[in-house]
Formats: C-alpha cells, sequence, structure tokens
C-alpha cells in the first residue's frame, strides 16, 4: 500500500536535536517541544502558557533530569528566558503552536 501515510516513519524523520544548556554545574537537554506526548494537549495551554503549564511541559521534557533541575535555585526571569529559548530552538514564538517539521 504506497498511498498509505506512515505516521511512525514521519515521527522518525521529523525529530530534532535537542535544546541542551547548563545550570549549576549540570547539564541538561530538552527534546524539540514538538516531540513532546500529545497526552500533555489535555491538561496544558501552549496558546497562552501559565506558570504551571511551563511548570508541566518542562517536567515532561527533563523527565528523569526533573528532579535535579528542580533542586536547583533559579530565578524566575532566568526560568522565562530559559523557556523562551527553549521555544525558539523549536521554531516557536509565544503565543504560538507548534509548527510541523517543514515549517
Amino acid at each position: 500500500m504506497s498511498d498509505v501515510f506512515d505516521l511512525d516513519v514521519w515521527v522518525a524523520e521529523a525529530r530534532r536535536e535537542p535544546f541542551r544548556f547548563a545550570l549549576g554545574e549540570h547539564y541538561f537537554a530538552l527534546p524539540a517541544a514538538g516531540d513532546l506526548d500529545k497526552s500533555l494537549l489535555k491538561t496544558v495551554n501552549l496558546t497562552s502558557p501559565s506558570a504551571d503549564d511551563i511548570l508541566s511541559l518542562m517536567r515532561e521534557g527533563l523527565g528523569e533530569q526533573w528532579q535535579d533541575f528542580d533542586a536547583l535555585p533559579l530565578p524566575l526571569s532566568a526560568l522565562g528566558e530559559l523557556f523562551r529559548r527553549w521555544q525558539s530552538h523549536t521554531g516557536v514564538t509565544p503565543g504560538e503552536s507548534m509548527p510541523s517539521p517543514n515549517s
């Protein structure tokens, strides 16, 4: 069936490089935001994320790294900048939806 859209192939080809950052002598990696699971759409507002939404996205993105990240002190302004740069890495600006890989 050559006319069947293979979503598994699309997902594999659409993967982007993770967003890497350092904090408190630790190194972290966040996947491209578009690579997070669709289940987040049930609880997170991507158009105008609140502080809780941002933390939920960060927690999901960091996965096992979350506890190390969460234990480190970080000014709110720095968290906001980290989130903006993660969005920028993914190709999203605040108030936009996440783009398709070919955008």
